[in-house]
Formats: C-alpha cells, sequence, structure tokens
C-alpha cells in the first residue's frame, strides 16, 4: 500500500477529498475500505447526516473525480452512477437522476441518497489511490 505522503504527491490535485476521507476514517482503515467498500461501516460515513454534509462540502472537488472516471471509463457521468452498487437492487429512477443533476449543478437534493453515494464514491476512490497492486 503506498503512503499517504506518496498519494498526496501523486494525486495533488486532490489533496482535500485525501486529507477529509484520512481524517474521517484514518489510514488504518484504507485497506478494509479497499476489501469490503466504504458501506461497512466506517466512521464519517455511516450516517445520511454526515454523507450529505460531506458530499456538499466537497462537491466540487468530488463532481470532478466523478468527470475523470467516467472519462477514463468512456462513460457518461448519469451512466457511471447508475450502475453503482447501491443501484444493482434498485435501478437509478427518475428522481434520483434528477437529485444527481441538481447536486452536480449546485442545488441540494431533496433526499439523502445521491449526496450518500457521492461520499462514498469519494471515500472508495481515494482509497484506490492507495492502491499499489499492479493490474494487467
Amino acid at each position: 500500500m503506498k503512503t499517504k505522503a506518496q498519494v498526496l504527491k501523486e494525486f495533488s490535485e486532490y489533496k482535500v477529498l485525501i486529507e477529509a476521507v484520512i481524517s474521517r476514517i484514518g489510514m488504518e482503515s484504507v485497506q478494509d475500505v479497499l476489501n469490503h467498500g466504504i458501506n461497512g461501516g466506517f466512521s464519517g460515513f455511516i450516517y445520511y447526516s454526515d454523507t450529505h454534509k460531506f458530499a456538499m462540502t466537497y462537491r466540487k472537488k468530488i463532481f470532478e473525480l466523478l468527470e475523470e472516471e467516467a472519462q477514463q471509463l468512456g462513460m457518461e457521468v448519469i451512466e457511471l452512477v447508475a450502475g453503482f452498487g447501491v443501484f444493482r437492487g434498485s435501478p437509478m429512477d427518475a428522481e434520483d437522476k434528477k437529485e444527481l443533476h441538481e447536486y452536480i449543478n449546485g442545488g441540494t437534493p431533496e433526499s439523502g441518497t445521491i449526496t450518500n453515494v457521492m461520499a462514498w464514491f469519494c471515500a472508495e476512490e481515494v482509497c484506490r489511490f492507495f492502491d499499489d497492486t499492479e493490474y494487467v
């Protein structure tokens, strides 16, 4: 696993997100998030009130990360988000899409679903920054 210093150097454009995630879950939880996902109950990412606040505070950087991921995968943002695990059992409906557009465009979604998904996406992506596994 990469050190925090290595990750901050390699992903300097996301320094604020790296610091925010690590300050909540701690370095000791990064590998657990990599192995099991953020929905396992990690500090600062359990309650909608926490994930909503996180997603709204870091909205611009989270959206940059989301756009970058979608671009790398050759997808549109909405298509990427619709494929997230939370939407596998219950596909993204029109209300979810509306709230995602609202979030992206600077509004405040009514429910906590989209902001929760954005916070979880961010936490998992930041933890992936620490993964030094070579994939072929």
